[in-house]
């Protein structure tokens, strides 16, 4: 499958041919409740089932881990596929045939193949010259990291020449795009004219994306100098924060293994799959991202990360904690000796011992206890108190409510503290003025007639002119019901018509999450209430905003009457005759 882009009309065909609780029982067991189809999560483990499927709708919502989207978001998460690859999928299954794509369309594509394209063909270029007599120089310095023929063979490395001009020859000669070349950098231009290669005399690290096309490149020096390691800039076909050097070897293996390892360099994830250990992955040259371990959980939802045992090598591991714990991994850590890293200490002849070390990884929170044990005199009052703040500040970012009571537990037993105390302190707001408190996360909570409204909209989208005529959704409070409501007025106004589906594939997975929830709660009104429910509402939420913008005002005319007034007093004391005018239109609503 090598689209990556189909028309509305491709996928409104597929949505109106296809059925989501037909593609879900495929993959879960489903009785009939009420109005929907329960069933176990399989995308979290659970015993009682809270994983849900409407087929009016053509939706799923998981209450018990947040998972939610149509019947796209299912075949993506479940089968560990692109927007593309399951839009394909599903018009093989249902029999549509997929439309011509536009103009447009094609040019973008195109030029996303010819980038792909130029890609290869340089990293053949390189690979072509580590084989050769000129890249004698690259050859001998893998053999001396004791990279084998096997890795430089899978991983395509390869060297770059120690010359100014050698790659801008080579795609000169194959009357390729300069400029092309030089948006994916491989090439640089000069002040005046002409260009110059990026990557001089360099052992080139091909980075490849799942699909085994080459995205980018890294290249290590092999002489002294600086900067060590250049890698390719972001491009529309390569992105640091969503891409892991070896996933396409490593996906397999990590399913099959149900774990996957995490290192920080091209060298040490070789060495790892030289020595056998291929359900492993490196990020490059930047730090872990939720975006890593959304594609990670795709094949695994247990995560081991590989630091040194320094300062920094913690406070690395600890920057990680937050982003596991709210992706709701299973993350544990494996901590190397002091003064090595991956590839020293496999080289050591320490096969076994690394194996030995995964198998006795540390769950990383509660790594993360121990240090505050070791930074906090628990035998003072003031040491518990401050180990606990830090620690609820980490585990109001579990999800999962079991895992996070269980947790708690812990941490009451090692501060000496009755378990009650310390779930009403994750249960209630943080206190202001209090920094450590400050920094909790706590659970999402919306204004109350503004997320009403949401949910009758949601099941009465009659009423969506209404809100358009009052600017309603303009004056939100909660950024997130705001888009949401944006994108439902957009479409019914558009189409006539609510499509969940269709809004849910369009949105990230914060905004599924939400959406996706409230279209499942019950929320079934005779139109008599619903009426009056919502004239209450959008009367709340205009209320809310007049309000706050009246202090607002209030302010800057004061500011404004001590600056002498002017032409800025003017301005303000008209807002305010028209907060004035706003405040009568609401006995308009009716």
């Amino acid at each position: 499958m090598d689209r990556v882009f189909f028309s509305e009309s491709d996928i409104s065909a597929i949505r109106e041919r296809s059925n989501i609780l037909e593609i879900v029982s495929d993959y879960v067991s489903l009785k009939k409740s009420g109005r929907n189809y329960k069933g176990l999560c399989p995308f979290h483990s659970e015993k009682t089932p809270s994983f849900m499927v409407n087929e009016e709708k053509q939706i799923f919502h998981c209450f018990g881990c947040g998972e939610g989207g149509d019947i796209f978001t299912f075949l993506m998460k479940i089968k560990g596929l692109s927007f593309p690859e399951a839009v394909d999928e599903l018009a093989k299954r249902y029999g549509i045939r997929l439309s011509e794509p536009s103009v447009k369309k094609k040019r973008e594509f195109a030029k996303k193949e010819l980038l792909l394209e130029l890609n290869h063909i340089a990293s053949e270029y390189f690979y072509t010259l580590l084989h050769s007599s000129k890249g004698k120089d690259g050859w001998n310095y893998l053999i001396r990291r004791g990279i084998n023929k096997d890795i430089i063979e899978e991983y395509r490395l390869g060297y770059s020449l120690d010359q100014w001009d050698g790659l801008v020859k080579y795609l000169n000669e194959k009357k390729l795009p300069m400029d092309l070349a030089v948006e994916v950098g491989l090439v640089i231009p000069k002040k005046k004219e002409g260009w110059y290669d990026t990557f001089r005399n360099r052992i080139i690290f091909p980075i490849f994306d799942i699909h085994n096309r080459v995205i980018g490149f890294g290249g290590r020096l092999i002489k002294e100098g600086e900067p060590k390691y250049i890698n390719s800039p972001e491009s529309i076909v390569y992105h640091k924060g969503e891409t892991l050097y070896g996933l396409q070897v490593a996906k397999r293996f990590i399913s099959e293994k149900d774990f996957a390892v995490i290192v920080e360099g091209y060298f040490d994830l070789l060495t790892l799959h030289q020595f056998g250990i291929k359900n492993s992955v490196a990020t490059l040259g930047t730090a872990l991202t939720s975006q890593h371990i959304r594609i990670l959980k795709r094949y695994t939802d247990s995560l081991y990360t590989v630091f040194d045992a320094d300062e920094a090598g913690l406070k690395a591991s600890l920057r990680c904690l937050p982003l596991f714990l709210e992706e709701d991994v299973t993350a544990k850590i494996i901590t190397l000796p002091k003064g090595d890293d991956p590839d020293t200490f496999l080289r050591k002849g320490n096969r076994e011992g690394f194996e030995k070390l995964i198998t006795n990884a540390f769950p990383m929170i509660d790594f993360f206890f121990e240090i505050l044990e070791k930074r906090f005199d628990l035998r003072t009052i003031e040491g518990k108190v401050k180990m606990a703040k830090e620690a609820i500040a980490m585990l109001n970012k579990i999800p999962d409510r079991i895992k996070k009571g269980l947790y708690i537990k812990a941490l009451a037993d090692k501060i000496e503290i009755q378990e009650s105390i310390l779930h009403e302190i994750v249960q209630s707001p943080p206190k202001k003025g209090n920094d450590d408190l400050n920094k909790m996360v706590i659970k999402r909570v919306f204004p109350k007639s503004e997320e009403m409204l949401i949910q009758l909209l949601i099941h009465n989208p009659q009423y969506i002119p209404i809100l358009s005529k009052y600017a309603v959704l303009d004056q939100f409070q909660s950024i997130a019901l705001k888009s949401i409501g944006k994108d439902m007025e957009k479409q019914y106004l558009k189409k006539g018509r609510l499509e969940l589906s269709e809004i849910l594939i369009s949105i990230d997975e914060d905004m599924r999450a939400i959406l996706s929830k409230l279209a499942f709660e019950d929320f079934q009104l005779e139109k008599e209430h619903a009426e009056k429910l919502l004239r209450d509402c959008i009367r709340k939420i205009m209320e809310e905003k007049i309000k706050k913008d009246k202090i607002e005002l209030l302010k800057k005319i004061k500011e404004a009457e001590k600056r002498g007034g002017g032409r800025v007093l003017e301005g303000l004391l008209k807002e305010r005759q028209e907060l004035t005018l706003r405040e009568k239109a609401l006995l308009e609503i009716t």
